[in-house]
């Protein structure tokens, strides 16, 4: 397939994925508690600044005095500025530009190689299915999209197309994502490691972009400037504080689906373990003497995802620019360039084309979206009213309820049990009730929160959940409201509970008040 001069294949590539995901955000994208909060927060720096207390809660057992740093500020006022252009449409729309443009840089990459079309496609569809149980609409997306950025710079640096002291503009380029989103320790490890890499391959007399001790040099002042830069930021050590609570907790992972290892048992490790597969396939046809030390990161990568399988979608942004690089270099390409020059042929990689024919399509799709969002012309897809919450996940239906019954400010009544997910919710929509708790982990502490899904669960005693309802409120006060899931232990508990009125009750949620 040829493509005029004026449409690259970038472009191309950027429409259908974005398309496909505006298309199924709505029900996929906007089921993370995140969103609701960050967005709350970001409204919260911009009305008032920086803050360095806990605004929406009453228990906080991890710091009775209170403390909590918003450390991914910088994407939370980006999510709230957003908000109020045109909403949840507009921050959809933002999470789905960003995912989309990542994941049409890599299969550019991979057409560069002269690979066609439809395996390309076929690799991209196994990368998104591997990536897309992470697409929510949160700061993280930030960390996705500078993953793969960061690896192909590495990339180019390790090939020679790019030299060790032109990379120094990754500094700025740090501050910005420490202060987006924490996975910038994901970013600085990754650079240590190709650093550490290239000096051992120097010596080693392999393939590296260092050529003197004067390039090792280079390379430890960029990776000590790195690591500074995560002290850019208006919390100074606070910040770092929150990523060591929240990366030092391994009980999470017996209560938080995203930080338990990969589970072999899980339909979404499928699709990861495919582009594993592709990765090793690809490893496995190289002369093991040309093998360069960023065509190895996917191991590091790989390895953090068997361990929490929230790592997918770096392992598999990093695996795709890893897999572009090495192709050309393999027996596998040497033979299919051979017999099947239409699955592969490195003369019949796209032209090159003016820099504006990679761009004017996405801008022009996304620039139309946005002002039919803003200006709330409803149009299904790409117009306002497209991001909604879908009712079976988010207790909408007892919104009303929950609003009318919000505590003015002041007020000290305002204590409401809630359950984990549905907290952020309250957060967002009734800011006048303080929550029970909600999904930052970093608040409560791993054993609080065992405990918080030890009474959730239906296999707990009702003898033993009553005592820690009464052990809670003796901690924290009285609760005042409460909103559970439908059918739930907790919700089983406020029923039968003397003192409690059933204000509302759908097939989701219900809400009760205090006699």
């Amino acid at each position: 397939m040829t493509l005029p001069r004026w449409l690259a294949p970038g472009a191309v590539a950027f429409l259908v994925i974005w398309l496909v995901l505006m298309a199924f955000g709505p029900t996929g994208m906007l089921r993370d508690p995140g969103t609701f909060w960050h967005t709350r927060t970001g409204e919260i720096i911009l009305a008032e600044g920086f803050i360095r207390t806990d605004p929406y809660t009453f228990t906080h057992p991890a710091y009775p005095d209170r403390w909590w740093v918003p450390y991914q500020w910088l994407g939370e006022v980006g999510m709230a500025l957003a908000h109020r252009v045109a909403g949840f449409d507009a921050q959809l729309l933002g999470a789905v530009t960003i995912i989309a443009a990542t994941f049409a840089f890599l299969a550019v990459r991979l057409l560069a190689t002269g690979l066609n079309f439809v395996l390309v496609g076929a690799i991209m569809g196994v990368a998104l299915a591997a990536a897309g149980a992470h697409f929510h609409v949160r700061p993280h997306l930030v960390t996705t999209a500078g993953m793969a950025l960061l690896a192909a710079v590495l990339v180019e640096c390790d090939a020679g197309r790019v030299r060790v002291r032109q990379l120094f503009w990754l500094v700025p380029a740090f501050v910005v994502w420490a202060n987006v989103h924490g996975g910038y320790l994901g970013g600085f490890g990754t650079l240590v490691i190709a650093a550490c890499g290239w000096v051992v391959f120097w010596r080693l007399g392999r393939p590296t972009p260092v050529k003197s001790w004067g390039d090792a040099g280079l390379l430890a002042l960029l990776v000590a400037l790195s690591g500074a830069a995560a002290l850019v930021n208006p919390y100074g050590t606070d910040m770092l504080k929150v990523w060591r609570v929240i990366m030092g907790e391994p009980i999470l992972r017996e209560i938080i689906k995203e930080h338990r290892p990969l589970e072999l048992d899980d339909a979404n490790t499928v699709p990861v373990l495919l582009v594993g597969a592709i990765y090793l396939l690809t490893l496995a046809g190289l002369n093991w003497r040309e093998v360069r030390v960023s065509w190895l990161l996917p191991l590091v990568w790989l390895a953090q995802t068997v361990e929490r399988c929230r790592h997918a979608t770096l392992f598999v942004v990093v695996t795709l620019v890893a897999v572009a690089a090495m192709w050309p270099h393999t027996r596998w390409a040497a033979r299919l360039a051979k017999d099947r020059p239409d699955f592969y042929d490195p003369a019949a990689a796209p032209a090159a084309r003016p820099w504006w024919a990679s761009v004017w399509l996405p801008a022009l799709a996304v620039l139309l979206t946005l002002s039919l969002e803003a200006s709330g012309t409803r149009v299904p897809v790409i117009g306002a009213g497209w991001a909604t919450h879908d009712a079976e996940q988010w207790p909408v239906e007892v919104l009303d309820a929950l609003k009318a019954n919000e505590p003015h400010p002041g007020d000290p009544h305002d204590r409401i049990f809630n359950d984990y997910a549905n907290g952020a919710f309250v957060i967002y929509h009734a800011p006048g009730y303080k929550v029970f708790v909600d999904d930052r982990c970093e608040v409560f502490g791993g054993q609080w929160l065992y405990d918080f899904v030890k009474a959730s669960h239906p296999d707990t005693p009702s003898a033993v959940r009553a005592a820690m309802m009464e052990k809670w409120q003796a901690d924290y006060g009285r609760f005042d409201f409460a909103l559970t899931r439908t059918g739930t232990p907790f919700d089983d508990y406020f029923r039968t509970a003397p003192g409690w009125d059933c204000v509302k009750r759908t097939g989701t949620a219900a809400f009760y008040r205090r006699k």
